[in-house]
């Protein structure tokens, strides 16, 4: 997958929290080649481990945690998957709180049997 010239970043995890980390130090990485400031960069890092986590929560390492790093524009977009996972759990209301201060938009739903989400985080003009 390629957008803007630039080919999205493919992640496949063990459903397993110490996995979490290759999640978060993907989505640092790029946002420091997209100039991200230090305080998006880790706001990008929590908001990804809240929602990979979720994505993960009460699953066996059998399951896999796919991930998708996409930039578009001045925009980092992390979409996660978990197949044959069954119903997403509901988010805790301090988690929604969270995401929702550290990200630009998300979502974390169950659809067709999967445990989906999407994040999506918007360079500052700060550079």
């Amino acid at each position: 997958m390629e957008h803007e010239g630039r080919p999205s970043v493919q992640l496949a995890i063990p459903a397993h929290p110490r996995m979490l980390r290759f999640a978060r130090l993907t989505a640092a990485t790029l946002a420091v080649d997209l100039s991200f400031t230090l305080d998006e960069i880790e706001d990008l890092r929590l908001a990804v481990d809240e929602l990979a986590a979720a994505a993960i929560e009460g699953l066996d390492e059998a399951a896999t945690l796919e991930l998708c790093f996409a930039i578009r524009g001045a925009d980092l977009v992390v979409d996660g998957e978990v197949v044959s996972a069954g119903p997403a759990p509901a988010l805790h209301p301090v988690a929604q709180e969270l995401i929702s201060i550290l990200s630009d938009s998300y979502e974390f739903a169950g659809r067709d049997g999967k445990r989906v989400f999407r994040l999506v985080k918007h360079r500052s003009t700060e550079t």
